[in-house]
Formats: structure tokens, C-alpha cells, sequence
């Protein structure tokens, strides 16, 4: 009898771990599934090609063409204007009711705020502006 109280004595308690595995699998499909990844996107531009690349250059006309800068600080000027964001808007579709043709040139410097461009942008694109140039300075 004595025997026997030794053999209990001596087993020490197990944690069964078979499972501990798939308990861990399913966890990380759990968190895979449910987590939001931050999809970054870009501007939606179609680009003509290239004049060396088989585009065609075109001549515009000095009455067709309207100057949009953006400078260092940010600040947008139209026709060597500043003016603020709304206000372009207003300017622009101003601008394509007297002339349709109208070809916007928008040129941002390479110091400036990208968010200021992007806006400058969006402004032209809610103004109905068709025909949009981008450039840098």
C-alpha cells in the first residue's frame, strides 16, 4: 500500500496541451479577418502620353490658357491673384462659362504642402475644369 501512495504522489498535474494549437490558429484567423487594413490610394489621373512616346504636341492659344499657381507657402494664385480655395471655384467656372476651351495650367512648387496641389485640384475638378495641365517649378 505504501507503494501505491508513492506513485500518486510523484505524477505531477498536466495541462493538456494538444489543443493549444488550433486554439492559436483560430486566434490569428480571428484577428486576420476582423482587422482593417489602411489602403492607401493615389489620385485617379489618366495621363496622356509622352510627345517622344507617340503623343502629339498641341499649341494652345494664349486666351485659351489660364496660369494656377501654387507657391512654397501654399497659397494658390490665379492670374498672379492670390486667392483662397473657395474663391478659386468661383474664378474657374467663371472662366469655363465665358470660354469652354479654357485649358487650366496648374503649376505647384516643389516646396509646397502636396495636400495644397491636391486641393487646387479638387477645386478645379468641382469647377468642371475638362482639360487640366500639372507642373512643377
Amino acid at each position: 500500500m505504501n507503494l501505491v501512495k508513492q506513485k500518486k504522489l510523484k505524477q505531477n498535474p498536466r495541462i493538456p496541451t494538444a489543443s493549444m494549437a488550433d486554439v492559436a490558429f483560430l486566434l490569428l484567423i480571428f484577428f486576420l479577418v476582423t482587422t482593417k487594413f489602411d489602403v492607401k490610394q493615389g489620385l485617379g489621373l489618366v495621363l496622356p502620353p509622352h510627345a517622344e512616346a507617340g503623343g502629339k504636341k498641341v499649341k494652345i492659344k494664349k486666351e485659351n490658357l489660364t496660369k494656377i499657381k501654387v507657391n512654397k507657402k501654399g497659397e494658390i494664385a490665379i492670374d498672379e491673384r492670390i486667392v483662397s480655395p473657395e474663391k478659386l471655384k468661383i474664378i474657374v467656372e467663371e472662366k469655363i462659362r465665358e470660354n469652354p476651351k479654357m485649358v487650366f495650367v496648374l503649376e505647384a512648387d516643389r516646396r509646397c504642402k502636396y495636400y495644397m496641389m491636391v486641393k487646387a485640384l479638387d477645386k478645379l475638378l468641382a469647377a468642371g475644369a475638362k482639360t487640366i495641365s500639372l507642373s512643377t517649378r
